[in-house]
């Protein structure tokens, strides 16, 4: 499973793109709007797999073409401590 959040985590949406705040690290992040999917869809209920899937059908895309995408936002969100 991908998430949950990080505890203590704030967001702030400003247009399509989502203000991230760690205080752990004290540091902030912006997420464009594909990140923005992937932070909501990541919520501990389902896999990065899951995720692409449900990206995939969202935009009619083929599952290849985004899956290593997801799993790279994923992993970014995982070294800052986001989730």
């Amino acid at each position: 499973m991908v998430g949950p959040h990080a505890a203590g985590v704030l967001e702030q949406a400003v247009d399509d793109d989502l203000i991230v705040f760690n205080p752990a690290s004290d540091t902030y992040f912006t997420l464009n709007r594909s990140a923005r999917e992937v932070w909501e869809l990541a919520d501990g209920t389902r896999t990065a797999s899951e995720i692409a899937a449900t990206l995939a059908d969202r935009y009619e895309v083929d599952l290849d073409q985004i899956r290593d995408d997801i799993i790279e936002i994923i992993s970014g969100f995982r070294e800052t401590g986001l989730v």
